[in-house]
């Protein structure tokens, strides 16, 4: 890949350089299907026509049979090397076109249906074939293209293509040879869970590359790590700020990994007299400003003066862009992305990266490995750096947060008390408030009572009830008989509540009075009755009803003597 990029007008591009890189690492060295997410790089175009000259070159390329070395086993393994590319980006098809120029295969780019209809001949010829998605169906169907042939299947836009009905995907899916027979590479903008889907459908478990413009930084920026204990860090550090200014390079950036773990190196940097600052999103602007500007004095003049800016994970889009050109990664990040961020704050050139790597944080610089294939140098630290004075040493360290949340406190509670003893009088709603919680006291003394009170009748009443449930049927009798003696011995059935005698009297006397009323003026239909001989009438049949009810035994008592009598057969005659 390399090599095509020399050649073309990209040959003085480092940041293409290293993409491809990245790009040719997981395809030729680990042989393995790649989806590359670009995010928007218009680097497609190169990328793919280098990467097609490789894999053409590369005689070894996609063959997943052995070669005996008859004439028809060669026949194939050539087809298989020819590569085919479906996009629907009209301007990496115009790219294509340029590039395939200088690239050492023949190649056809079809960007209509009238270049297809004259180059229907040379579909079986060319090594290589770009054409959009949708006229690709048209050769195959119309034009008898045959599409396994191609060993190297390209896909760009994977995205948009994961949007497109899925039995028009099976179709294309089926003019190809299997994803376990052939190599595969897609382009993706943006990975969702379709295009996830797409490309393990397309490719044989496929490898996400990621590219940004910020990783090209990677490889212009000296790296190089020291292995440290925790207990080493501090001073290595500081040996490496005291040599650095000494060298005119005194404006450092350190970068941590947690906001407690930077405020604490702040405190620990000023107790060795190290101007440090730590860089926070909620310090003022017009501070932040300052900082930077006297950041980039220092900077520029390389004279022995120090400031040393730190940073933590979360604060790290503070920092402007290609800001510092020397930085120390006190923690090796865990994510990957976070240690590009860091880079992006660093020049492309001329600077440098030094990292301590402790036993907490090694876990991520295999992590960085992995993702951006980056060896990073090793230096043994000098005995100078394992003996430097740490004048902070054994000095416990109380964080700024710390103290302004315990002296918050206390000294609003403080302040508090001090301004209700001035305001405070004789009658004033202070002293009201002091009265409050006596109370309380009393109301919740009074509580108490009350539910003990409750707990004991309780008690009493399941003392009650166990006693109940140890009788025999007819000791319960001769003690319910005991209990309700007085309804039994009362002559009269016991009074009812308001609402009941009215319920009850209502209906008897509506009745009795419509009863008598409506015979006397059927008699005396054409005459008037007096008001006050039909009211002597209503009273006299209140009175007669009364009576009545007064010689009938009530219900109550009945059925209490029926319960607790001991004829009961008697009874039911009765």
């Amino acid at each position: 890949m390399k090599r095509f990029l020399e050649r073309s007008e990209y040959a003085e591009d480092r940041i293409l350089e290293f993409f491809a890189l990245l790009v040719s690492d997981q395809f030729f060295v680990h042989k393995k299907d790649i989806l590359v997410n670009d995010e928007g790089i218009s680097y497609r175009a190169p990328l793919i026509a280098s990467l097609i000259e490789s894999y053409i070159e590369d005689s070894n390329a996609s063959v997943n049979f052995k070669i005996s070395g008859s004439e028809e086993e060669t026949v194939e393994k050539q087809a298989r090397i020819r590569a085919l590319v479906l996009t629907e980006h009209e301007e990496v098809l115009a790219d294509l076109q340029k590039l395939f120029g200088i690239a050492h295969f023949d190649s056809l780019v079809i960007s209509s249906e009238e270049v297809l209809k004259e180059a229907n001949t040379a579909l079986s010829e060319r090594a290589v074939v770009a054409m959009p998605v949708s006229l690709f169906l048209a050769a195959t169907q119309e034009f008898g293209f045959k599409a396994r042939e191609f060993g190297l299947v390209v896909l760009d836009g994977a995205d948009l293509f994961g949007d497109m009905p899925s039995e028009q995907q099976r179709r294309i899916w089926g003019y190809l040879l299997p994803p376990w027979q052939r190599r595969a590479v897609l382009f993706a903008e943006h990975i969702g869970i379709r295009t996830k889907n797409t490309a393990l459908d397309f490719a044989n478990d496929p490898e996400t590359v990621v590219l940004k413009k910020a990783q090209a930084s990677l490889s212009q920026i000296s790296t190089y790590m020291y292995r440290l204990s925790s207990q080493q860090k501090l001073k290595v550090l500081l040996a490496l700020i005291q040599e650095n200014s000494q060298e005119g390079r005194g404006a450092i950036i350190v970068f941590c990994n947690l906001r407690q773990t930077s405020k604490e190196l702040e405190l620990r940097l000023k107790l060795n007299h190290i101007k440090a600052k730590h860089i926070s999103a909620a310090d003022p602007n017009s501070e932040r400003r300052a900082l930077f500007l006297e950041f980039a004095k220092i900077e520029n003049e390389a004279d022995k003066s120090q400031l040393v800016l730190i940073v933590s994970n979360d604060n790290l889009s503070v920092l402007p862009s290609k800001f510092a050109s020397l930085a120390i990664h006190y923690d090796i990040p865990l994510d990957p992305d976070i240690y590009l961020e860091r880079v992006r704050i660093m020049r492309p050139k001329a600077s440098t990266i030094i990292g301590l790597v402790c036993e907490r944080y090694e876990v991520g610089l295999s992590a960085i490995n992995s993702r951006f294939g980056l060896q990073f140098e090793f230096k043994e630290p000098t005995q100078n750096m394992l003996e430097y004075r740490d004048e902070s040493e054994g000095i416990p360290l109380r964080l700024e947060f710390e103290k302004r949340s315990s002296g918050h406190k206390a000294g609003h509670s403080a302040k508090q008390s001090k301004g209700q003893m001035k305001r405070e009088g004789p009658n004033s709603p202070q002293k009201a408030e002091h009265k409050k919680p006596k109370e309380y006291f009393h109301q919740s003394k009074r509580a108490s009572q009350s539910s003990q009170k409750n707990l004991a009748k309780e008690s009493q009443k399941r003392d009650q009830d166990s006693e109940l449930y140890s009788m025999s049927t007819d000791e319960r009798l001769a003690y319910f008989r005991k209990k309700y003696r007085s309804i039994l011995d009362s002559p009269t059935e016991p009074k009812l509540s308001l609402k009941e005698e009215k319920t009850r009297s209502k209906p008897a006397s509506a009745s009795l009075s419509f009863e008598k009323i409506m015979p006397a003026e059927k008699a005396n239909r054409g005459q008037t009755a007096s008001v006050a001989n039909s009211v002597e009438a209503n009273k006299g049949d209140e009175n007669e009803t009364s009576g009545a009810k007064s010689d009938n035994p009530g219900i109550v008592k009945r059925f209490i003597e029926r319960f607790f009598s001991g004829s009961g057969s008697d009874e039911r005659k009765d």
